[in-house]
């Protein structure tokens, strides 16, 4: 009589997805050339415009003094270039757009002009900043800064007339719905060209058959595991996994029962895995799980749980079966040598009467 089986972990499914490093590195390839480059010209624009109103006309505030936000424009711009996590791009995106509006009431204070003379500079801000929010909170945010709180000092100090209040409230009205729309086209587009690429990557990364990681893919994570496993000075255990008799139902029912019988097994491999586990087809009928903390008691009786799982499927009244051999990494430090070993063991148990468990000697 059968034993009752273990409970099954959950599907093993991080080999499909890259970690949260390669995600930043993409998105910092993706963004950051643009965040940087919109840095350096904001410090570039805003001493440009210093200098050009200083020729232009009189202003109540000292050169130096309107220059002064260039210099934690230029430390920002700095910063850009040394952290290149996209972590830190949001603020120091709102940084920048907060100097630039402390810049800009100092550039307008004082003209007899006043609200009207910096008027462009007010709109321009929020469009020009608004491909960098990929999160809507910093959007947000900019968008208060740059339409109440950047040029509530110079509203409060040089009481503008209603003429130039209404002029500005539309003016800020149009750069901030015009911004809004970039904005979300930017957002829009980043989302679709990563779901894209998500979708490409699963067809080169998972095997369309079984669900499981293709034999390129396991390979790849394989050696990065290894890798990881010597580092850390933990155990990393290998099951080689062969359906028994499969030419046999191949030859029997044909080569669409064989699908079908494949599609099930990489279905209990996946949904009796740990989700650090690495699960691939190999070829044909082989599969290979590469078992990260385990040694080789605890991977003999993961090996015994997918055997079992796999011996509960039925399929055109025949019974599916595998056999499994199972080795723990000794002084291997490449993957090469330690499959064979599995390999071995799989012979082994194919040898002694399939449906079975067999550990490397």
């Amino acid at each position: 009589m059968r034993s009752s089986p273990p409970p099954a972990l959950p599907a093993a499914a991080s080999w499909i997805s890259r970690d949260d490093r390669e995600f930043d590195r993409d998105l910092d390839r993706r963004l950051g050339p643009v965040v940087r480059a919109l840095l350096w010209a904001a410090l570039g624009g805003y001493v440009s415009s210093v200098l050009s109103l200083q020729e232009a006309g009189y202003s109540s505030l000292p050169l130096w003094l309107r220059l002064l936000p260039a210099l934690p424009l230029t430390m920002l711009a700095l910063l850009g270039l040394v952290h290149r996590e996209p972590r830190h791009y949001g603020a120091l995106g709102l940084a920048a757009v907060s100097w630039l509006q402390l810049g800009i009431f100092l550039s307008g204070y004082g003209y007899p002009q006043g609200l009207a003379w910096v008027l462009p500079a007010y709109a321009i801000v929020p469009i020009a900043a608004s491909p960098i929010w990929l999160k809507r909170r910093h959007f947000v945010a900019a968008s208060m800064i740059c339409g109440l709180l950047g040029p509530l000092p110079l509203l409060l100090l040089e009481m503008p007339a209603h003429w130039e209040l209404w002029q500005y409230a539309n003016y800020m009205v149009v750069a901030l719905v015009v911004a809004a729309v970039l904005n979300g086209y930017q957002v829009r587009l980043i989302r679709q060209h990563m779901e894209l690429e998500q979708r490409l990557r699963q067809r080169v990364f998972v095997d369309d058959l079984t669900g499981v990681a293709t034999r390129a893919r396991f390979l790849e994570r394989a050696r990065q595991m290894l890798a990881e496993s010597i580092a850390r000075a933990q155990p990393l255990s290998v099951l080689y996994l062969d359906a028994d008799h499969f030419k046999q139902l191949n030859d029997n029912h044909g080569h669409a029962a064989g699908d079908a019988a494949l599609a099930r097994m990489g279905r209990v491999l996946r949904e009796n895995l740990r989700e650090s586990d690495l699960v691939g087809r190999i070829g044909g009928e082989e599969f290979a799980v590469l078992l990260p903390g385990l040694d080789l008691a605890a991977a003999r009786v993961t090996g015994e749980r997918l055997r079992h799982a796999v011996g509960m499927e039925q399929d055109i009244g025949h019974s599916l079966s595998i056999s499994v051999g199972v080795a723990v990494r000794d002084a291997e430090r490449t993957l090469e040598p330690l499959l064979a070993r599995a390999d071995q063991a799989l012979t082994a148990a194919k040898r002694n009467g399939r449906n079975r468990v067999e550990v490397a000697g």
